[in-house]
């Protein structure tokens, strides 16, 4: 599961040492809060987002050369 934490009456929580060491967490970093499905996920903020989603999905393309799906799709248009 995970490690338990307590909320301070401010509803504030500390980030255990090991995962911050692990994550490389400092002091005044940022990190995003979401809430999923009941779960409340914590994650350090990337330091730039582009870089952070650069290549995501890449797999889809492996089988398929981008540029002539483009022209099929662009040709099924009209």
């Amino acid at each position: 599961m995970g490690v338990t934490v307590k909320v301070s009456p401010k509803y504030q929580v500390v980030i255990p040492k090991e995962l911050r060491k692990n994550l490389e967490i400092k002091p005044s970093d940022k990190v995003l809060v979401e809430e999923i499905e009941g779960m409340i996920i914590v994650i350090p903020k990337p330091k730039s987002f582009t870089g952070f989603l650069k290549g995501l999905g890449k797999e889809v393309w492996e089988e398929e050369d981008a540029t002539e799906y483009v022209r099929r799709e662009r040709k099924s248009w009209g």
